[in-house]
Formats: structure tokens, C-alpha cells, sequence
């Protein structure tokens, strides 16, 4: 009898060890508590930035994971990072960032780190600021 019940919960312990499966997620992650891959990836693309570029990289580290960088660059003058949205679209993924006025901001961020579960491959990715597509910058593996 107890090995019956042990089954159902080491079932429902492995699938809660998942939770990110099947689900696009995203978060916001303090750049100094990243990894150091990501830490030194970070570093690369701010010694590279020449004031010509838009600010936007990706790191790929896993399959299943990628890291979303917003550099300086990213801003346009007088702005500051507003709002992002990360969605899928059959075989398209799709972010959406945002820039908001940066009047009244006393201790402006530098840079944006996210962290982006995906649960697919998918055939493209593509990125709107402040509502017009723009590129990647640099992808990273």
C-alpha cells in the first residue's frame, strides 16, 4: 500500500520541479547577481558599445533559456526603461520594450537584465521599441 502512494507523489514532486515547462516566462534579474557568463558577457558588449549601436543584445545559454541585456545605448535622450512584453506568436517570438520619460527620475538604471524562458524553438524572434521593430545588437552563445 505505501508504495501505491509513493508513486503518485514522487510524480507530483518531478512535475513541480518543472514549472517553466510548456510556459513563456520572464523576469527581471540584478545584473550583479547573474551568472558569470552572463557577468562577462555583460562586460564584452559595454567595452564594444561605440555610441553607434542600439543597445539590444541576447545571450543564449541554454536551450530552453536566454538573457535579454539593455545597455545605455538602448535610451534615446531624456529617457529612461519602461515596460517590457515578451510574447509567442505560432513560430514567432515577439519583445516589446518600452522607453518612458525620465522627468523626475533621480536615481536613473543604466542597464536592464532579463532572464527568458521559452518553451519552443522558434523559427523567429522579433523586437519592437517603443512600437517600431528595430534589430538585435549582438547575439551571444
Amino acid at each position: 500500500m505505501k508504495k501505491l502512494l509513493l508513486l503518485p507523489f514522487m510524480l507530483l514532486l518531478l512535475m513541480g520541479c518543472n514549472v517553466n515547462d510548456g510556459k513563456l516566462t520572464f523576469s527581471e534579474i540584478n545584473p550583479e547577481k547573474a551568472s558569470a557568463t552572463v557577468k562577462d558577457f555583460i562586460t564584452q558588449m559595454e567595452i564594444n558599445e561605440d555610441g553607434t549601436g542600439n543597445g539590444i543584445y541576447i545571450l543564449n545559454v541554454k536551450k530552453d533559456k536566454f538573457y535579454l541585456f539593455l545597455s545605455q545605448e538602448f535610451l534615446d535622450k531624456g529617457k529612461s526603461f519602461g515596460s517590457i512584453d515578451v510574447k509567442e506568436e505560432e513560430d514567432t517570438l515577439t519583445i516589446y520594450l518600452n522607453e518612458r520619460s525620465d522627468k523626475g527620475q533621480e536615481n536613473q538604471v543604466m542597464q536592464k537584465l532579463y532572464e527568458i524562458h521559452r518553451p519552443k524553438d522558434y523559427e523567429f524572434l522579433r523586437v519592437f521599441k517603443n512600437g517600431e521593430e528595430t534589430h538585435i545588437q549582438t547575439v551571444g552563445a
